[in-house]
Order: structure tokens, then C-alpha cells, then sequence
């Protein structure tokens, strides 16, 4: 999972004058003499006897076997793991003590504590509120779990120094997009699940309710990004620990969109590579973690043959000439841009998109089909939604794509269907707008309303599926170029609006180095990056002069959403 906290920061306590009830006793954690331990911080421990399962320490063996045959890459789940009545306490403090922040980027949705590895650094009353979450942590980083955990993945030794786990509360609509986990020296993820325990799916929740872990194999041997679909789900269950180590190009995994009104209440966290002055320690112990030519998220997020990979044409088809503005639509134009809403070939409506357009950079044009079109492509664009379950609470099944259409990835940078052929009466109306967009005609009318000079073009019509589908905001292929991006969007409802449900398109000032360590770029609150953000709504063209330090996402489209986001994104670029 990314790490998105502050690593200075401690949890929020929420005080009250009791503590929760624990059947374990709380302990003086004083820290004992330094020299005792070469952990960063002693600690005085509750019998591991009392934290874990009594049974887990006796299947080591067991479960290392397992571990090392796992698909698609090596993982073990352990349930129950701990002692039932210390979790429940662990989750009476995690909602009733702690405050979460909700955190929002282009790749997760999520509410999430503080740094549980800064407990310490509270105040004595508002430690004694915390006695489970502290035995909680003090018990998973002693150095008889962490043999344990080295025992049952192979790994060799973890720091004990080094701590660092959050609590997560993912509610209806949070979710968490694919990634591989490889940030600094991370050695061990694992997640701790606490749904609510007396509840009747407490054992495992169903399909439809969402919140899974998604397990993705890679594509091929001779590749490193991910496969189209998970090749394994893994559904919250209570009192479940799940581990795996961190492999670049290889721990591929995602958190399913939670569907339902019960939230995921979990505790995610990594072990870590010994630091120096740790028994084990190595100064080139992160290299065994790197296979030949293996590339972890952030790499093929950034890397250009996979941004390649994101329209129908991964390069601009050139025009025959540069196109510059005509201020004029020509007879024969008009015939070509039949499909348009004729008002906005009017000399006066032209004109005022322009002037517009060159205070902005920017314009929507609403009712933008004519409206016999619009209307004709409407139901046909539910129907087929209907037909394959998208939206309205139901997340796509994997593979929904429907005749002629593809699914373009990778899901490392992006995913969505892209039409590859009209075999259907709503495939055959997308690709004549298509067409329309392709144009030299289109591109004179591009060129007369935003007064800039067109070399050429890239394309496609795409489908984002609800529940499933969005782009991450990786600098496009070509971005060296100012481009003017002209994108029809066919949302049909009006919930888009508040952005709630996703699918809206973002576009953010990426300047240098301001993605954060997690690859993602974009924050709901206080980011004076973001430079447009636009909802999804039926028939509305967005026109958009973007400059390279710019990049831009479709934000995951919910499974809340009423159907999917279909829209026809074109690119062209500017002569400078």
C-alpha cells in the first residue's frame, strides 16, 4: 500500500475518560536500558501468548511452505492470528480513539491515522487510552514475531528499529489502484483486517460488498507490468493477517472499491530491511530485491513505453500541412462537422468561444452533438451499461468490454476499453464522431476557436467502467509539446457533479519533483498544483491548451457511479 503519512506526525487521540475495555492487562512500558536491545525503542512486552494465537508459532514451517508455492507471487493469509479479545480491543481504540484524515490522490480514496510508530511520542494520558494498539505494535515488531515473519517468508532479518504501520478506514467509495508496494527498503507488507466481528459476513465478506485485496501476475515472463485481472482475491475477514514480501515488478496488488455501507477497518504496515548498526544489516542488502531488469511501479509509471501505450495511435498522425485559424467555416466544413450541434458553427458563437478560450486556455462547450445525434447514442450507451451491470452500486466484472472493444493498459498507468471496431450500432455512431474528431475539418474548427496552429493528431474512444476503470497521472508520451486536448464526454446522470462518484478529469502543474512517494501527484485539499478539474456530464466538450510540465487522470470511475464514463479524447499538437 503507499505510504502517505507523515512520518514526524503522531496520532490524533480522541480523549475521553475511560479507556476501552481489555481483558489483557497494561503494563509499564517504560522503556528499559538502551543497552539491553538494539531496538530504537524497548519495550516491556505482554507475553506474546497473549497477543498471538497459540497455534501460529507451531505452523511455521507450515506455512513457509505455502508461502514460498503461492500465486501469483509468494503471500500467506493467517486466521485467526491473534488473541480475539485483544483485537476487539485494538478496535474499539481504532474508532473510538484515534482521528483519521481522509486522503484522496489519483491512485487511492481513503481515511487514515496517524503513525502508530509514533505512539510514544504522546502524551502519558493519551498513551494510557492506546493499551491494545501499543501491545498491539509493541508485540508485531519484538523480535520474536519479526524471527517469525524471517521464518516464514524467507526473507532474512527485519529491523526492530524501524516501525511503521497505520490504521486505514476504507467507507463505501474508498478504494486503493494498483501498485507494488516498493518504496525505500520495505521488506515485508502485511495487512491486519478488522471488520466488524459480530456481524454475519465477519468470516469473509461477499463478492458484492467489495474491499478485497487483488493479487495481479505479471502479464508474461518477459514483462514486469501487471496482467489485465487479478489472478487472485483475497476478501476482508476478521481477525486475518495477510503477508507477503515486496517485490518490484512483481507484488502487484489493488484494494477493491468498498461497495457496500459497512466499512473495511484495517491495519496495514511494513517491516523493513535491518537499519545500520542492526544485526544483518548490509550496505547492499536492497539489491537482492531487484531480479535483472525488474521495474517497480514508479518505474513504469514513469516510463515511456508504457505511457506509449495510452490512445488508439501512440504517436500524432501528422496533417498534410500545418492547420492555423480560418476564422471561417466553409460549406463544405459544415457538411463534414454534421454531427456538431450547428450553433457552435456560427460566426458569433465562434466568436465568443475564442475570445473565451484565449483568456482561459480553456472551455466547456455543453450540447455540444447535434441533438438528434445525442439523442439517438444515449439509450443505445445505458442499454449496453445495462447489459453488462456497470454502475448503480454494481462493480464491472473484470473483462467487461462488449463487441470490437479492447482493454488498454497497463493497470500499473492506466485502464480502461478503447473501441478497436464498430460491430454494433453504438460502436458504428462512436466511430463516426471519431471520425468527425480525425478530421482536417474538425481541426480547422479546433484551429479558428483557440487561434492555435495543429500539426497533427492521436485519438481513441473510450469506456471507463464503473468500479473498475481510471488513468494515473503519468506524463503522456509526446509531452514535450504543448497540446490542445479536445475531449467529448457522454457521462449521462447528473450525480458526476460533486465528483463524488470519480470519473472527473484533473489536470495538475507536475513542475519537478512534486510527485510524492507514492507516484501520486494530486490532493484533494490544499495542492496549489491543481490547475482544472472538470466532472463528467453528458455531451460536453472540453477544450484544454496543455503545456509539458502538465499532466492529467481520469479519476477512478465508482461503482456508485450511474454507468460508465464513455467519452472521445483526442489530442493535437500545437506548432510553436
Amino acid at each position: 500500500m503507499p505510504e502517505t503519512k507523515d512520518k514526524q506526525s503522531v496520532p490524533a487521540v480522541e480523549t475521553k475518560d475511560k479507556c476501552p475495555a481489555s481483558t489483557t492487562e497494561t503494563k509499564d512500558k517504560r522503556p528499559a536500558p538502551a543497552a539491553k536491545t538494539t531496538d530504537k525503542r524497548a519495550r516491556t512486552l505482554e507475553p506474546l501468548t497473549s497477543t498471538f494465537s497459540a497455534s501460529m508459532f507451531t505452523t511455521a514451517d507450515e506455512l513457509s511452505t505455502s508461502f514460498a508455492q503461492a500465486t501469483p507471487y509468494p503471500h500467506t493469509r493467517i486466521a485467526p492470528f491473534c488473541s480475539d479479545s485483544l483485537l476487539r480491543g485494538v478496535r474499539t481504540e481504532m474508532l473510538e480513539r484515534l482521528h483519521y484524515t481522509q486522503k484522496e490522490t489519483d491512485i487511492f480514496k481513503y481515511h487514515q491515522s496517524g503513525d502508530l510508530a509514533n505512539l510514544d511520542g504522546l502524551p502519558a494520558a493519551e498513551q494510557a487510552q492506546l493499551p491494545c494498539l501499543r501491545q498491539l505494535r509493541d508485540s508485531l515488531y519484538s523480535q520474536e514475531f519479526r524471527d517469525f515473519v524471517s521464518r516464514v517468508t524467507g526473507c532474512g532479518p527485519l529491523s526492530g528499529s524501524r516501525t511503521d504501520m497505520s490504521t486505514n478506514r476504507y467507507m463505501q467509495g474508498d478504494h486503493l489502484l494498483l501498485h507494488d508496494d516498493v518504496i525505500g527498503d520495505r521488506r515485508v507488507s502485511y495487512i491486519i483486517y478488522l471488520p466488524d466481528p459480530d456481524a454475519a459476513d465477519a468470516l469473509g465478506w461477499a463478492d458484492e460488498s467489495g474491499g478485497g485485496l487483488e493479487l495481479y501476475a505479471r502479464e508474461s515472463p518477459n514483462s514486469w507490468a501487471p496482467a489485465e485481472c487479478p489472478e487472485k482475491t483475497i476478501r476482508p475477514r476478521w481477525n486475518q493477517l495477510v503477508m507477503f514480501t515486496v517485490l518490484p515488478g512483481q507484488s502487484h496488488h489493488a484494494v477493491q472499491e468498498v461497495c457496500g455501507e459497512r466499512e473495511r477497518l484495517s491495519i496495514q504496515g511494513w517491516f523493513h530491511f535491518p537499519q545500520p548498526g542492526e544485526p544483518g544489516y548490509s550496505v547492499d542488502q536492497m539489491q537482492q530485491l531487484w531480479t535483472d531488469g525488474a521495474e517497480s511501479t514508479l518505474s513504469q509509471i514513469a516510463a515511456s513505453h508504457q505511457r506509449a501505450h495510452g490512445t488508439q495511435e501512440a504517436e500524432f498522425m501528422a496533417f498534410p500541412k500545418c492547420i492555423e485559424d480560418t476564422s471561417i467555416v466553409s460549406s463544405e466544413d459544415k457538411t463534414e462537422l454534421r454531427l456538431m450541434n450547428p450553433e457552435y458553427l456560427s460566426e458569433s458563437v465562434m466568436t465568443q468561444v475564442a475570445s473565451r478560450f484565449a483568456d482561459d486556455s480553456h472551455i466547456e462547450l455543453a450540447q455540444f452533438l447535434n441533438p438528434a445525434v445525442a439523442s439517438a447514442l444515449q439509450p443505445l450507451l445505458n442499454a449496453a451499461d445495462e447489459h453488462d451491470k456497470v454502475g448503480n452500486g454494481h462493480m464491472a466484472a473484470h473483462g467487461t468490454r462488449g463487441a470490437g472493444w479492447i482493454i488498454n493498459g497497463p493497470p500499473v498507468v492506466r485502464r480502461f476499453a478503447c473501441l478497436q471496431n464498430a460491430e454494433d450500432a453504438l460502436g458504428v455512431q462512436l466511430m463516426d464522431i471519431h471520425k468527425m474528431f480525425k478530421g482536417p475539418a474538425f481541426a480547422r474548427w479546433l484551429a479558428s476557436v483557440s487561434a492555435l496552429a495543429l500539426r497533427g493528431r492521436r485519438g481513441a474512444v473510450r469506456r471507463f467502467r464503473a468500479g473498475l476503470d481510471y488513468t494515473l497521472a503519468s506524463p503522456d508520451a509526446g509531452s514535450s509539446c504543448t497540446t490542445l486536448d479536445a475531449v467529448l464526454c457522454l457521462a449521462p446522470g447528473t450525480t458526476w457533479l460533486d465528483g463524488v462518484v470519480g470519473g472527473y478529469h484533473c489536470y495538475v502543474d507536475s513542475g519537478d519533483g512534486d510527485a510524492s512517494n507514492d507516484g501520486s501527484v494530486y490532493r484533494v485539499a490544499g495542492d496549489d498544483g491543481i490547475l482544472l478539474t472538470t466532472p463528467a456530464s453528458w455531451n460536453s466538450l472540453s477544450l484544454v491548451m496543455r503545456e509539458p510540465n502538465v499532466v492529467r487522470f481520469i479519476k477512478y470511475v465508482s461503482a456508485h457511479a450511474p454507468g460508465s464514463r464513455w467519452d472521445i479524447s483526442f489530442e493535437y499538437s500545437v506548432d510553436e
